[in-house]
């Protein structure tokens, strides 16, 4: 019985950092799933994949094989929501795979219509070529939010228009352009599932054990 303790106690802890693993290296992925454009279609426009790592979330927005990122100067290049601790100066390493010339930031969020005001907006602020003529930017868009936790995206844009979790300005084959936006909750990739249900189990197992050993006590 009394090796049965200690026992409880390693099995607790194991079930902990289980838990905190799997929250440390959760993920997400949101749809790029609305647009009030006709040309470009139906379905899913893209995605945004979120990723922890350590204190930072890594981002990264792909695009339908037909569209690519565009800076019109009429909306926002891309726009999201973060609470908690970061700020604007904690985004960094904004690239994409290729396309135009420029230099992009960071500035707080504006009306990105038709999907409302978001918290920071990422754009081009210097050496910019419109993209409209040139073919735009072509994705992935990925940068790195310091001090951030993936959750913290979680937030609707606010304001008069349709709530979005992201948003973005493209362009697609045929010249006509516009904003599409992730309006949909994120879907937690596989291995965040995998990690809770694993500590979930143990935790489980170590509570079967210690109501069988109460009965044999007695």
């Amino acid at each position: 019985m009394n090796l049965l303790k200690p026992l409880f106690h390693v099995c607790m802890a194991m079930v902990a950092a289980s838990v905190s693993f799997a929250a440390a290296a959760q993920s997400a992925s949101y749809s790029l799933n609305a647009t009030d454009v006709s040309a470009f279609g139906s379905g899913s426009f893209g995605s945004v994949s979120l990723t922890q790592s350590a204190s930072d979330v890594l981002v990264r927005v792909s695009l339908r094989s037909d569209l690519n990122f565009v800076d019109t100067g009429s909306h926002s290049l891309f726009s999201f929501n973060l609470g908690g601790k970061s700020s604007k100066e904690d985004v960094g390493s904004i690239t994409f795979a290729s396309g135009l010339n420029g230099v992009f930031g960071v500035e707080d969020g504006s009306t990105n219509s038709p999907f409302s005001k978001f918290t920071y907006e990422i754009n081009c602020v210097s050496k910019c070529t419109p993209g409209g003529s040139g073919g735009g930017y072509v994705d992935p868009l990925s940068f790195t939010v310091h001090n951030a936790l993936v959750s913290e995206f979680a937030q609707l844009s606010t304001g008069k228009g349709t709530g979005a979790y992201f948003a973005a300005d493209v362009i697609n084959l045929s010249g006509n352009t516009g904003v599409i936006g992730a309006t949909v909750a994120a879907v937690p990739e596989p291995e965040t599932y995998a990690m809770l249900l694993a500590g979930l189990g143990l935790m489980g197992w170590t509570a079967r054990r210690r109501n069988r050993s109460s009965v044999a006590g007695v």
